[in-house]
């Protein structure tokens, strides 16, 4: 072979040595098309809400080669008609459903083409309460949204009227009666059949479900139109209204759920009767569920099963110790949605303008505390009372208490919350005498303990068993006047069971 051959040969293998170098480094064809995340329904007031366009939404590619790269940043909103844009936020002129479309291209140029449904409604709450936790969880949800509302309470003295807009409360009645709730459910029916675009947040007692029987179900308003909030009655909750937490509760549970079952299938078939006094019920194997205004509570054990439903939740700071010990019982309890609302922890999540409103509805002046009895350096402890003032103890034996609980907490300063209807100590008494004796303030007994616990959430508490140490912050509650633990109400007795209070103490009679 000559050397130009062998040259030529050399230069060949060369060649295509480079030519398939080239080929191996060029890089892979890229086919695949971007994904976009986040692009959820969304339901939102045409009044009070707008939508971020942007907000928990993000698009990323992934090149031929495996590559993944962030391409947010060339969404582009195809915006239907009567939305107005300003900035990121869009409102809407009208209510309805609507399909936003979301494009995003990569370098190669593949497109990918994704709608969002945005369902805009005018968005009406309605609470029905009573007793003073109900409405004070109906209050923090006041102030975390601005829906058009209406409101009839009958827990006169827990909130403040005139903190109220006009505007968005077009029905207000405080220290309500049954008059009231019909009015207040004829208000809400009404609107529901003028504007097929309303939907409805209601707020009940747990204990007073029936309310919503009378309310949508008997006017034919679809449950898809409605949300129900059957918010915790406070100890009620625990101990009357969940009676299954024994092994061989299933008996009960199957009671409770025939009638319940009976019940609701009736007032969806409309089998409404009426009495001469123009209320009306609906009667099951001889149980008659009325539309009073809480003075039925036939149906107080099955908050439960109405949040099986889709449209229902029962709300309680302790959704975890509603368990049974029979396992058929708790596999029904599972099916419920009972997502865990601690009133205190709401309260924390407010913003601060929305923690002053709603110390503004609950009538609570923190200025007017801060000068008058949290006005000392150092650590507080309120001591709660009951009713009467010193509850089943005599005089003497009620300031002997208060003197240990004294001697032991030396190094706080102390303040006295009586029960809402306790009487004032009176003068001269032994009780009274300890009191002045020792520069213990009484905190005025109208006002709910549980918004001075969330206010003041490193104050520590000991008092009398009530269903206000569910709402104390975990690791504030120091003692319980009770004997022992064996002594508390089934639920505190729980919670202390499970150390939620940490170590309290307990103080009782001498012996």
């Amino acid at each position: 072979m000559t050397k130009n051959v062998k040259k030529l040969v050399l230069f060949t293998v060369l060649a295509i040595f480079i030519i398939a170098l080239c080929a191996c480094s060029k890089t892979p064809a890229d086919d695949i098309a971007p994904v976009i995340s986040g692009l959820d329904t969304v339901f939102m007031d045409r009044e009070s809400e707008s939508l971020d366009l942007y907000a928990g939404v993000s698009a990323s590619d992934v090149d031929g080669a495996g590559i993944e790269t962030d391409v947010t940043a060339g969404l582009v909103v195809d915006l239907p008609s009567g939305a107005n844009r300003e900035g990121n936020k869009i409102t809407f002129n009208n209510c309805g459903d609507y399909e936003l479309a979301y494009t995003v291209k990569d370098a190669a140029g593949n497109e990918t083409v994704q709608k969002r449904l945005v369902q805009v409604r005018n968005i009406y709450n309605v609470y029905c309460v009573n007793a003073t936790l109900p409405v004070l969880y109906c209050a923090l949800d006041m102030v975390s949204n601005n829906y058009k509302s209406i409101l009839t309470f009958t827990r006169k003295d827990t909130i403040n009227m005139d903190a109220l807009d006009d505007d968005r409360f077009i029905y207000a009645e405080n220290g309500a009666e049954d008059i009231n709730l019909s009015f207040a459910k004829g208000m809400a029916v009404g609107i529901a059949k003028d504007d097929q675009y309303s939907y409805f947040r209601l707020f009940l007692n747990d204990a007073f479900n029936q309310i919503e029987l009378f309310t949508f179900i008997q006017h034919n308003i679809s449950s898809d139109r409605y949300e129900v909030k059957l918010v915790s009655d406070g100890s009620w909750t625990y101990n009357t209204a969940f009676p299954y937490r024994e092994d061989g509760a299933w008996s009960k549970w199957e009671a409770n759920r025939t009638l319940y079952d009976g019940v609701m299938a009736k007032a969806l078939a409309g089998e409404f009767e009426r009495e001469d006094n123009g209320r009306f019920y609906v009667e099951y194997e001889g149980t008659r569920v009325g539309s009073h205004y809480y003075s039925d509570s036939q149906l107080s054990q099955m908050a439960i099963m109405a949040a099986q439903r889709d449209n229902t939740q029962l709300w309680c700071a302790y959704p975890e110790t509603l368990r049974s010990d029979d396992a058929r019982v708790q596999a029904e309890i599972d099916k419920a949605h009972m997502p865990k609302m601690a009133p205190d922890e709401m309260y924390r999540n407010l913003t601060e303008e929305q923690k002053s409103k709603f110390l503004e509805i609950v009538d609570f002046d923190k200025t007017e505390f801060d000068a008058n009895y949290f006005d000392k350096e150092g650590k507080y402890l309120i001591i709660t009372g009951t009713n009467p003032f010193t509850g089943s103890f005599t005089d003497a034996e009620f300031a002997d208490i208060l003197s240990r609980i004294g001697d032991n907490y030396s190094d706080y300063n102390l303040l006295y919350k009586p029960h809402p209807s306790a009487a004032t100590p009176a003068e001269g008494s032994l009780t009274a005498k300890w009191l002045a004796d020792n520069g213990v303030k009484i905190l005025p007994g109208k006002l709910p303990m549980e918004v001075i616990s969330w206010v003041y959430s490193d104050v520590a508490m000991g008092g009398f068993d009530s269903s206000l140490f569910m709402s104390v912050p975990q690791g504030n509650t120091k003692f319980f006047i009770a004997r022992d633990a064996s002594s508390l109400s089934v639920l505190t007795k729980q919670l202390y069971d499970g150390g939620v209070f940490g170590t309290p103490e307990f103080y009782w009679k001498a012996q």
